[in-house]
C-alpha cells in the first residue's frame, strides 16, 4: 500500500480514510461500467458499482458508490470525520444487514419502501442531520394511506437502529416518531349464510381448505405450510410452527404464532377425508399440497379459485383474512367459550370454541364445536370470569 495511505499520529501508525477511486471502464462487449477500487489488507481490489447505462454521470456512480466507501472504511478511526448520507445507510443495510436478518418478501419491502418512499425525500440528507419532528412533520402531510406511512416509519426506524448499531448515530431519531395504525375500515365477516353459501360454490380441496383456516384462525401462510407430521390425529391437536410466503418456507410471523392449538374431531374427520384423497401423505408432506408437492401460493388460490366462488355464491368481495374474523353474532349461534389461553393473550388473539358449520358437517348436531383462534380487537365485548361444565377454568363472553 502507498505511503500516502497512512498518516503518523503521535507514535503510531494510522490509516487515513480511503475515499478510493472511481472510473468508467471500457468493455468490448456491453455498455460501459463503473469501478470501484481500493485497499483492503494491503491489496488492492474492486468492485463493479454499475453500467454506465444505469448511471450515466459519475455523480449518479458516487451515490451509488458511497455505502461500498462506508464499508470499506467502517474499522477506521477516521470514519467519524467523514458524514454518511441516508442514501448511503440504506445501501448498506440492503447490502449486508437486511439479507442475513430479513426474510425474502420483507428484504423486497425494505427495497420497496426505500426506493418508493424514503430515499427521494431522505437520500441526500446526511444521517445526523435527520430529526424526529423533521420526519414526523413529513410523515403527517405525506400523501399515504395509514398503512403505508406505518410501514414507512417501521422501515425508518429499523434503519436507524442498525445505524446506531454501526456507531454512525448515538441515537435512534425515529423512536419518538409517532404513526397510528388503527384500521379506518371494520374488517368484514361473513354471516354464517354467506358462509354456507361459499362452501356451497368451492370444489376441493378448496373446501377443506377455507373450513380449515377458518376453524383454526390461522394466517393463509400458517395454512399453506402445514404438513400432516403438524397433526395429531389421536390426541387431536394441530402445531404451528411454520409459514410460507412468496415461496419461502419461514419460522411463523411472530413467536406468539408458534403454538399447539385443539382440533375438534370433526374438523379432523374432514381433513382425514382429504388426506385420503390427496397424492402426498407422507409426515413431511405438505397438508395442501399443489401437484408438485411443493406449497400452493395463496394468492392464486383467491384469484383463481376463492373470489370466484364468492361471486357466484353472491356475497362479494372476500380475502384470506376474511376467515379469521368472527364480528357478527349470527354467525357465532349460541355462546362464546373462551378456553384457557395465556400464551395467546399476548398476541392480542383468543381461541373460542363455539360456531357449528352445519352445511359442511350435516350429520353433527347443532351444538358442535369447533376450535377457533379471532382476534381480540374484533370489538365483541368484554370477558368475566366463568366457570365450564368439565370443571376447566375459562372465559364467559357477553
Amino acid at each position: 500500500m502507498p505511503h500516502s495511505d497512512f498518516i503518523l499520529k503521535g507514535e503510531t501508525v494510522t490509516a487515513r480514510y480511503q475515499y478510493g477511486d472511481l472510473r468508467l471502464r471500457k468493455r468490448k462487449k456491453g455498455p460501459d461500467v463503473w469501478q470501484f477500487r481500493y485497499f483492503e489488507n494491503g491489496r488492492r481490489k474492486s468492485v463493479l458499482v454499475g453500467t454506465a447505462a444505469k448511471l450515466p454521470t459519475k455523480s449518479d456512480a458516487e451515490r451509488a458508490v458511497e455505502h461500498w466507501r462506508v464499508k470499506v472504511n467502517a474499522q477506521n478511526p477516521q470514519a467519524q470525520f467523514h458524514s454518511v448520507t441516508v442514501g448511503a445507510l440504506m445501501d448498506r443495510f440492503i447490502e449486508q444487514y437486511a439479507p442475513k436478518h430479513c426474510r425474502r418478501n420483507t428484504l423486497n419491502c425494505y427495497r420497496w419502501t426505500a426506493d418508493k418512499h424514503v430515499r427521494p425525500k431522505w437520500g441526500a440528507e446526511f444521517v445526523q442531520n435527520v430529526k424526529t419532528m423533521a420526519v414526523q412533520d413529513w410523515l403527517e402531510t405525506y400523501p399515504a394511506s395509514r398503512q403505508v406511512k406505518a410501514h414507512i416509519r417501521g422501515y425508518m426506524h429499523t434503519l436507524f437502529n442498525q445505524a446506531v448499531r454501526w456507531e454512525l448515530l448515538e441515537r435512534n431519531p425515529i423512536t419518538l416518531v409517532t404513526q397510528p395504525r388503527k384500521r379506518l375500515k371494520t374488517p368484514r365477516a361473513l354471516t354464517t349464510d354467506e358462509f354456507k353459501a361459499l362452501l356451497a360454490k368451492l370444489e376441493e380441496p378448496y373446501k377443506t381448505m377455507v373450513v380449515t383456516i377458518a376453524c383454526l384462525g390461522l394466517r393463509v401462510s400458517e395454512l399453506l405450510a402445514l404438513q400432516w407430521g403438524d397433526i395429531d390425529f389421536e390426541n387431536l391437536s394441530v402445531r404451528i410452527q411454520r409459514s410460507f410466503v412468496a415461496g419461502e418456507v419461514n419460522p411463523t410471523k411472530t413467536d406468539a404464532s408458534e403454538a399447539s392449538l385443539p382440533l375438534d374431531s370433526g374438523l379432523a374427520e374432514a381433513l382425514l377425508e382429504h388426506k385420503a384423497r390427496a397424492t402426498y401423505k407422507a409426515d413431511s408432506d405438505y397438508v395442501f399440497a399443489g401437484d408438485s408437492g411443493k406449497p400452493r401460493w395463496g394468492g392464486i388460490l383467491l384469484t383463481d379459485y376463492i373470489k370466484p366462488a364468492a361471486v357466484k355464491a353472491g356475497i362479494g368481495k372476500v380475502g384470506w383474512h376474511t376467515f379469521r374474523y368472527v364480528l357478527s353474532f349470527d354467525y357465532v349461534l349460541s355462546f362464546l367459550l373462551f378456553l384457557p389461553a395465556s400464551s395467546y393473550f399476548s398476541s392480542c388473539s383468543f381461541v373460542i370454541c363455539e360456531i357449528a358449520f352445519p352445511f359442511y358437517f350435516p350429520d353433527r348436531p347443532c351444538g358442535w364445536l369447533a376450535t377457533r383462534r379471532i382476534n381480540a380487537t374484533s370489538g365483541l365485548g368484554d370477558a368475566c370470569r366463568h366457570r365450564v361444565g368439565s370443571g376447566q377454568e375459562g372465559f364467559w363472553l357477553r
